[in-house]
């Protein structure tokens, strides 16, 4: 199972997820959860780069939810903070 990747969580080059744009609205855990186009922070590329991927089935206000292993503009992959079973529909 893919997890959610939300605010605050890894990349795996060590940056951090800076914006969601859903953070009003929408909430996993506490935290607000990352989608296609949401960005983080990349310390090996030196830059904020927007996700690029996002799982197509599995989404909120039509936009797809970055999950654990999707891809940055960088090549570099969000990493979610904790394995946790959410259902996201």
């Amino acid at each position: 199972m893919s997890y959610p990747v939300c605010l605050g969580d890894a990349t795996s080059s060590g940056g951090r997820v800076v914006s969601c744009q859903l953070a009003r609205t929408h909430t996993i855990n506490g935290k607000p959860p990352a989608v296609l186009g949401d960005k983080a922070t990349c310390p090996l590329h030196a830059g904020e780069f927007a996700f690029i991927e996002g799982n197509p089935t599995r989404k909120l206000n039509g936009i797809p939810v970055v999950l654990h292993g999707h891809r940055l503009a960088c090549g570099c992959q969000g990493v979610a903070s904790h394995a946790m079973n959410v259902r996201v529909i």
